[in-house]
């Protein structure tokens, strides 16, 4: 697939959802993984984000549109795994300016739509079409995105393209971060001051994207000023991991906080009020993070994998989405899953079909299954008792009753009590 192709893929899919007044999500996958999301309210593009470098972009754009505020400040609310609820309950109670908060989010936007067209240019030649999507429907009475101004969001991404391939760049990818390989040839190759620039810059812990805001140069003409030295493979790009939470403990933001003048804003001076911020963020997919009990769910739906990733975020038990049903059972073997959540409706094998299959499964005879799904009716129970399914929870997702099976199935497991002082469903999703 050329790149003007997937362009205009893109293109079609965006239209057609401003043409249709669409609200809801778009997530776009690339090899048959699910890797962007993109909100829509009323068919325009509202918010975006990521399984790469969410907390990163996030931290990026306040550091390039909101200089009003101390970077101590900014790093805090970057750090935020809740990030745009946090801020968005802010603008809505006058706490911070629409205008920057507009700017943020287009900027976010910007980037996880440039990244799409990157990734399946990259990957053009091996698949006629790279890209996969889902659509997931939202009632916009429940979908508390915040318009933007009319702005052409996606033709200046589209113009950024262009830059980019001008430039010779598709090659590069502006999520990794440029580090010097062999610094006695490189110091011997140029100045003493470009030196020392290319050894602050190039130290292998900012993405070239980190490094055009922080120098404030041009993205392009930073990367190009790179190219020559990592030709002669005195400098590579590498990549880096997403800003840490470990370091930088969650602010949670009251929403009526005493009146503060916006510059002087900071989330450590705001009280903690859980109960008052329904706070919705992309939950962390990295592997090894989390060692304990595992559960998983399998659904081909990330919408809804996302919201069941967002209630366990954080509670001690690791959380695993299967997304492909025929690759369940070994999964789920590899896994020794404590409890598995299992949708009803999925392609070539249903939910009833796989509960069989599960428990013919030595290992898997005992674990615990819930079927999970919209019909929620007698003969649908009865016929979840017959293929061995041990509960059955009617959907939207609703974590007070999730989190009622998680404590009647694994009361004795080790891993930390789940914490129980708010819930809610992922709207808006802003992923791991």
């Amino acid at each position: 697939m050329s790149h003007k192709s997937i362009i205009d893929e893109l293109d079609q899919k965006i239209q057609r959802a401003k043409d249709s007044l669409f609200t809801g999500v778009l997530a776009i996958g690339i090899n048959n993984q699910v890797e962007w999301f993109f909100y829509f309210l009323v068919g325009q593009i509202v918010w975006a984000n990521a399984h790469t470098h969410s907390k990163r972009r996030w931290h990026r754009q306040f550091l390039k549109y909101s200089s009003h505020l101390n970077r101590q400040t900014i790093k805090e609310i970057a750090h935020q795994a809740q990030n745009y609820k946090t801020v968005a309950q802010l603008v809505m109670h006058q706490k911070f300016s629409r205008e920057h908060f507009s700017k943020i989010v287009r900027g976010c936007i910007s980037e996880v739509l440039f990244d799409v067209i990157h990734s399946a240019t990259l990957t053009a030649h091996t698949s006629e079409s790279p890209l996969i999507y889902k659509v997931s429907t939202r009632n916009g009475a429940n979908f508390p995105c915040i318009g933007l101004h009319r702005e052409p969001i996606w033709e200046q991404v589209q113009q950024d393209w262009q830059n980019w391939q001008q430039a010779n760049l598709v090659g590069y990818c502006p999520n990794l971060a440029p580090v010097i390989t062999r610094p006695e040839i490189l110091k011997e190759r140029t100045s003493s001051d470009t030196f020392d620039a290319l050894r602050y810059l190039a130290n292998g812990t900012q993405t070239l994207r980190d490094l055009a805001v922080n120098t404030q140069q041009p993205l392009v003409a930073l990367t190009q000023s790179l190219v020559p030295h990592m030709r002669r493979d005195l400098i590579k790009l590498v990549h880096v991991d997403d800003l840490s939470l470990k370091n930088h403990p969650q602010k949670q933001i009251a929403t009526s906080p005493p009146k503060i003048s916006e510059p002087n804003f900071s989330p450590a001076r705001v009280k903690l009020n859980s109960k008052e911020l329904a706070l919705a963020s992309c939950p962390s997919t990295q592997k090894g993070i989390n060692h304990g009990p595992v559960i998983t769910y399998i659904d081909d739906n990330p919408v809804d994998s996302q919201s069941m990733a967002e209630i366990f975020q954080g509670s001690g038990y690791r959380y695993v989405n299967i997304a492909d049903p025929l690759k369940a059972l070994p999964k789920l073997i590899e896994l020794k899953p404590q409890l598995i959540f299992l949708d009803l409706v999925m392609p070539v094998v249903n939910g009833y079909e796989l509960c069989a299959q599960i428990r013919r499964v030595s290992r898997l005879k005992e674990v615990p299954v819930i079927i999970m799904t919209n019909n929620n009716g007698i003969p649908d129970r009865v016929r979840a008792k017959v293929v061995g399914a041990s509960g059955f929870l009617g959907k939207p997702i609703q974590a007070k009753q999730v989190l009622k099976v998680v404590i009647k199935h694994l009361q004795t497991s080790p891993a930390t009590p789940i914490r129980q002082p708010y819930f809610s469903r992922l709207t808006p999703s802003v992923v791991s």
